[in-house]
C-alpha cells in the first residue's frame, strides 16, 4: 500500500513538472495620486530569486506578500494538479503621468522566466484619497453607497473611433457605461438604429466586466456594452442616435428611523436610474474625384487579388473554372463579382460566391472568391485577358489598380455526341436537329375536294393579284421600317426602358424572397426584399444604385407628388429589413410574411403613383 502511495505521488509530481510555466503581472491600468493598489505577480510553479524592476513614480509600501493555492481534480480516472504562487506588493501613486513597469524575472527549475510589462496611468487624486479612505486597496473605484446619483457619477457614452472618414471606410462605435456608484446590474436598453450606416456587431464578452478608465481626469468603473463596426452609406453628416440604458444602483438608506442593527448589518435599496447618451455626429466625405479609375466599383480598404484557371487545354464542350480571389481588409461585404472579358465563343454562368469574412475592432477582413464555369463551344486558340480591379487604399488615400494573370486557352475539337458533361451539378446533353423528328409527317393523304385548277394559257401579268403581290410587300416593308424606328427611339430612352422594367425586376426578386421564406431562410429573404425595393426605386427613378439613399429618395418622390404616408411606408419596410439583417431580433415566419405582403403592396402603390 505504501508503494502505491509513493507511485501516485511521483505520478502527480511528474504531471506538475510537465506543465508549462506561466509568469504573469497584473495591476490596475489607472490609479489616483495617493491611492494604494496592488501589483501582483502570479506563477503556476514554485520559483526563486524574484526580481522586480524599478518602480519609478510609485512608493512601495509593503511586499512581497506570498500566497499559495493548490487544487487537485480527477476526471475519468485522470488526476491533474494545479498550483498558484502569488507575490503581492502594495504601491502608492506619487506623481501624475503614464509609467511603464518593465517585466520582472524569476527562476524556476534552473531557468529564468520573464513576466509581461505593464502600463499604469496616475491621475490627480481628490482630497479624500488620504488616511483611512485609502484602505480599499486594489478596488476599481471607491464607490459611495450613500452618494446621490447624478450625471457626473453615472452616465453612458457612445465612443467612435473617428469623426471624419471617406465613404466606404469604417468606424467602430463603442457603447460604454461609466460609474462611480455601486452599480449592481443593468436593466432594459434601447440601442441606436444606426440610420445611414451598414452595421456589423463586433464580438464582445457576454458578461460585462467593469474596468478602470481615466475620463476627463477622473477614474470611473467602465463597462463595454456593445461594439459596432459601421460603414456609412452616404456622404454628409450622419448622426448616431442616443443610447438609453436602465442602471440598477445599490444605495444605503439614510432615513432618520435607522437603528443599531441597520448600521451593523447595512440597510440598502436598489434604485433604478435611466441614462441617455448624447448624439454623435460623423462627417462622411466623398472619395476624391482626381485620378479616379474608370472601373472603380466602390471598394475601400487594402485589397489583394489572385486569379486561377483550372485548365488551359480542353476539348470543345468541356467545362473549365476561372476563379478570382480577393483578400485583405475593408468593406469586403459589399464586394460584387467583377466583369471578366471572356471570349464570345465561351458560354459562361453566374459565378459561385464564397465569403470568409471576420468582423473585429480593426475592421472587416477576410477573403471573397468568385468561381466562373466556362464552356468553350468551338475549337481554336483563345485568350482570357488579365482582370483589372481598382480600389481606394484607405492607408495612402489613393486609388490603386491591380492586375490578374492573362491566360491562353487551347480548345481541341470535341465529339459531336454529348459526352456526359456536368455543369453546376446538372448533366448537359446536346442534340442534333436531325435527332428531333415529327411523327406522322412521312405519309400524306391524297388531296380531295376543289383543287383550284386553272385553264392552261391564262396569263398572270397585269391582273389584280399581280399588282397586289408588289404593293403588299412594299407596304409591309414601310410599316416595318416605321415601327423599327419607333422601337429604336424607345430603346434609346434608357429612363423609360428602366421605368417599364422596374416592376418586372422587383417581382422577380420577390419571387426569390418567397422561396427563401418557404425554406425558413430569413437572411436570404430579407436580402432579396432589400434588393427588390432598392432595385425598383433605382429603375423607377433612373438613379444609380450606388447613389441611392433615404434622403434623395424622399426628395425625388416628393417631386413626383407621391404622398408622405406612402414614402414613410417604403422607408419603414427598408428599416425593418435592415434591422432584421444586422441587429438581433426575431425572424419568425409571421414577420417575414408581413414584410413580403407589405412590400408587394407598397410597390403596387408606387407604380400607380409614379408616372
Amino acid at each position: 500500500m505504501k508503494k502505491i502511495g509513493i507511485f501516485i505521488l511521483l505520478f502527480v509530481t511528474g504531471l506538475v513538472s510537465a506543465q508549462q510555466v506561466e509568469f504573469k503581472a497584473s495591476a490596475p491600468s489607472v490609479v489616483a495620486t495617493g491611492e494604494q493598489f496592488r501589483l501582483s505577480y502570479t506563477l503556476n510553479k514554485e520559483g526563486t530569486d524574484l526580481r522586480i524592476p524599478d518602480l519609478k513614480g510609485f512608493d512601495k509600501l509593503m511586499g512581497p506578500r506570498v500566497s499559495q493555492s493548490t487544487s487537485f481534480s480527477m476526471i475519468n480516472g485522470k488526476t491533474t494538479q494545479s498550483a498558484s504562487y502569488t507575490y503581492t506588493y502594495i504601491l502608492e501613486g506619487v506623481k501624475e503621468g503614464v509609467y511603464q513597469i518593465a517585466p520582472a524575472t524569476v527562476m524556476v527549475d534552473g531557468r529564468q522566466y520573464t513576466s509581461n510589462a505593464l502600463k499604469i496611468e496616475v491621475v490627480k487624486g481628490t482630497s479624500g484619497n488620504s488616511g483611512s479612505d485609502r484602505r480599499g486597496e486594489n478596488r476599481a473605484v471607491q464607490r459611495d453607497a450613500s452618494a446621490a446619483i447624478n450625471e457626473n457619477n453615472l452616465f453612458v457614452k457612445v465612443d467612435v473611433s473617428r469623426r471624419s472618414l471617406y465613404l466606404g471606410e469604417s468606424l467602430v462605435a463603442t457603447i460604454k457605461v461609466y460609474s462611480k456608484v455601486d452599480l449592481t446590474r443593468l436593466g432594459r436598453s434601447k440601442f441606436p438604429a444606426f440610420t445611414g450606416f451598414l452595421a456589423e456587431e463586433v464580438p464582445t464578452p457576454q458578461q460585462i466586466e467593469l474596468s478602470r478608465e481615466n475620463y476627463n481626469g477622473d477614474i470611473y468603473n467602465v463597462g463595454v456594452i456593445r461594439k459596432m463596426l459601421l460603414f456609412p452609406q452616404h456622404t454628409g453628416e450622419i448622426t448616431i442616435e442616443p443610447f438609453e440604458l436602465e442602471c440598477i444602483v445599490r444605495q444605503r438608506l439614510t432615513s432618520g428611523g435607522r437603528s443599531f442593527f441597520d448600521d451593523f448589518f447595512g440597510n440598502y435599496q436598489d434604485v433604478r436610474a435611466m441614462r441617455r447618451s448624447k448624439p454623435v455626429t460623423v462627417t462622411v466625405k466623398e472619395l476624391p474625384l482626381a485620378n479616379k479609375p474608370a472601373g472603380f466599383s466602390g471598394t475601400v480598404g487594402t485589397v489583394r487579388m489572385a486569379t486561377s484557371l483550372s485548365a488551359d487545354s480542353v476539348n470543345a464542350n468541356d467545362a473549365i473554372t476561372y476563379k478570382v480571389t480577393f483578400s485583405g481588409s475593408g468593406n469586403l461585404k459589399l464586394l460584387r463579382a467583377p466583369s471578366v472579358g471572356f471570349p464570345l465563343d465561351f458560354e459562361s454562368y453566374d459565378p459561385k460566391e464564397t465569403r470568409d469574412i471576420r468582423v473585429t475592432e480593426n475592421g472587416m477582413a477576410g477573403t471573397v472568391s468568385f468561381e466562373y464555369v466556362l464552356i468553350p463551344r468551338y475549337s481554336g486558340e483563345y485568350k482570357i485577358p488579365a482582370l483589372r480591379f481598382s480600389y481606394f487604399d484607405s492607408q495612402s488615400n489613393t486609388y490603386k489598380t491591380i492586375l490578374g494573370r492573362e491566360y491562353n486557352v487551347f480548345v481541341r475539337k470535341g465529339t459531336e455526341k454529348g459526352n456526359g458533361q456536368v455543369v453546376a451539378g446538372n448533366p448537359v446533353q446536346s442534340f442534333k436537329k436531325e435527332d428531333i423528328r415529327q411523327v406522322g409527317e412521312d405519309i400524306r393523304y391524297l388531296k380531295t375536294g376543289k383543287l383550284g385548277l386553272r385553264t392552261a394559257g391564262v396569263r398572270f401579268f397585269g391582273t389584280i393579284a399581280y399588282w397586289l403581290a408588289f404593293l403588299i410587300p412594299l407596304f409591309l416593308f414601310i410599316l416595318g421600317a416605321v415601327l423599327n424606328r419607333r422601337r429604336i427611339k424607345a430603346n434609346a430612352d434608357i429612363a423609360r426602358v428602366k421605368n417599364k422594367a422596374a416592376n418586372k425586376m422587383a417581382r422577380k426578386r420577390l419571387k426569390v424572397a418567397a422561396t427563401a421564406m418557404k425554406n425558413h431562410n430569413a437572411e436570404l429573404f430579407y436580402d432579396e426584399v432589400l434588393k427588390a425595393l432598392w432595385g425598383y426605386m433605382s429603375y423607377k427613378l433612373n438613379i444609380d444604385r450606388a447613389e441611392l439613399n433615404r434622403d434623395n429618395i424622399s426628395d425625388v418622390l416628393t417631386r413626383k407628388n407621391v404622398s408622405e404616408d406612402l414614402q414613410k411606408e417604403f422607408i419603414r419596410i427598408l428599416d425593418t429589413c435592415e434591422y432584421a439583417r444586422y441587429a438581433p431580433g426575431s425572424n419568425s415566419d409571421q414577420e417575414m410574411d408581413k414584410v413580403y405582403t407589405d412590400s408587394i403592396d407598397v410597390i403596387t402603390k408606387l407604380d400607380k403613383a409614379i408616372r
